[in-house]
């Protein structure tokens, strides 16, 4: 019960969490970019095709997405873990670059994208990590001076 609950917990939380935080950014960027009416999912031709056809910047507020996502990712998970090493976070990271491989395999992101992008998840879940445990002190401190 307890690997449940201290490590299998939070990274399921820091992946919800980082996937909210990730669509959220990628609708509002479907406002400024909308994808042309009928789009076929199911066809990946189709979808690469669209992608493809998208300026750079249709891809800022997606990579911010990630970003955003995987830091906040990392926050839950170090939170919900109590864990003051990288190993749930690094979990996290792990996954999350998993999906964002799978993501643009499916979908067809720039080749420059996924090089710049893959990359973040593990960066941004350490950083993440790494502001939680630092408020975390910075908090204890306070709390002993007063």
């Amino acid at each position: 019960m307890s690997f449940l609950k201290t490590k299998v917990w939070p990274v399921f939380a820091g992946f919800v969490v980082a996937s909210l935080v990730m669509m959220l950014f990628e609708y509002i960027n479907s406002l400024f970019f909308p994808l042309p009416e009928g789009l076929d999912w199911r066809d990946p031709e189709a979808v690469k095709a669209v992608t493809a056809s998208l300026p750079w910047t249709a891809y800022i507020l997606v990579f911010l997405g990630w970003i955003v996502g995987s830091f906040k990712g990392g926050c839950v998970a170090t939170y919900l873990s109590g864990d003051n090493q990288y190993k749930t976070a690094f979990a996290l990271g792990i996954l999350l670059t998993i999906a964002g491989i799978a993501n643009v395999l499916m979908i067809g992101h720039s080749l420059l994208f996924s090089i710049v992008s893959l990359p973040m998840f593990l960066v941004f879940t350490y950083l993440g990590h790494r502001y939680l445990l630092y408020r975390h002190v910075k908090k204890a401190a306070q709390a002993e001076l007063t």
